[in-house]
């Protein structure tokens, strides 16, 4: 009985240091901590959705973001656009689901073609959307700017 018993504690003992020096499986914990263009490389064209809640914090955040990442000088600090295409109005040039801002944004106008996506016909001022992949930190980042842009088109910007 003793015997049994003790081979039962090794064997207990041995799948807890399993379990305490084996690697964690890849889960969300580790996809927070994808780069823009990892994310889009590793996810399905046209699944992308942003994940982040839409609050005020997320919004604020993703306008700090907007601004120091020079998006607003192309497209305006309020996303009326400058040189570049309006945020704020009807005709976006790729589409406006998350999925196609966030490659267009990671992956710029010409990644995006390459992926299949076509150029709408509304908007004739726009020039292509270089690739901001590697300049912004992080996919949640970009899911901020993302939401920041949708606040705007609400009609937030007019204000």
């Amino acid at each position: 009985m003793q015997k049994s018993v003790a081979c039962g504690l090794a064997i207990l003992s041995a799948v807890t240091m399993v379990a305490i020096i084996a690697p964690l499986p890849l889960g969300a914990a580790d996809d927070a901590k994808m780069s823009a263009i990892e994310r889009v490389n590793a996810t399905e064209k046209g699944t992308l959705k942003n994940p982040l809640p839409i609050t005020p914090e997320i919004v604020a955040e993703g306008k700090e973001l907007y601004q120091t990442k020079t998006c607003g000088a192309c497209h305006g600090a309020n996303g009326g656009g400058i040189h570049c295409p309006s945020l704020i109005n009807e005709n976006w040039i790729y589409g406006s689901d998350d999925d196609t801002l966030f490659r267009l944004v990671a992956i710029g106008s010409e990644g995006v073609a390459k992926a299949g996506y076509s150029r709408g016909d509304k908007e004739k001022h726009a020039g292509p959307m270089p690739p901001f992949g590697e300049a912004i930190s992080n996919e949640q980042d970009l899911w901020k700017i993302i939401a920041y842009i949708r606040s705007l088109k609400a009609g937030a910007a007019a204000k």
